[in-house]
């Protein structure tokens, strides 16, 4: 499966909650964001330029563009999650913060990323370092203002 799955729960079982989507094709795995310009959608879809604090939810149904809502795994910062990426997983980067290329590829540079888009933290990876997939936390944090 492409995009992001729950490997272990966090400390508190997963919520799963039907939300509000844009008028966009959904894939299982997508992640997604807050969406604060709408009275009509409660997430979109995820994006290299998402924060740790708009950070939302994992797609766990494919819907069509026609679709108004669908199911998601809410995101917690002590869950684990795997996830594919965009270069070969380097054990190395454990502990690396790193940003998205999309809603379901990271983007793992092989630099730690400090900034608040860095939304996923590896801490390891899967099969060999040929692989493109690593483990981690999506990196949620509160509203916060700085």
């Amino acid at each position: 499966m492409a995009g992001f799955s729950l490997v272990k729960e966090g400390a508190s079982d997963p919520v799963y909650k039907k939300l509000r989507i844009a008028s966009q094709a959904y894939t299982l795995g997508d992640l997604v964001m807050l969406d604060r310009t709408s009275d009509a959608i409660d997430v979109v879809p995820a994006t290299a330029s998402t924060t740790t604090t708009n950070v939302y939810a994992v797609a766990l149904e494919t819907v069509t563009s026609a679709a108004t809502e669908a199911l998601f795994c809410l995101v917690t910062p002590d869950q684990e999650w795997s996830v594919d990426v965009t270069n070969n997983s380097v054990v190395n980067n454990k502990n690396q913060r790193m940003v998205l290329t999309n809603k379901s590829v990271v983007n793992n540079t092989g630099t730690d990323n400090t900034t608040n888009t860095a939304v996923f933290m590896q801490t390891g990876v899967i099969d060999s370092l040929a692989s493109r997939k690593l483990v981690g936390n999506i990196l949620k944090v509160a509203n916060v203002t700085a």
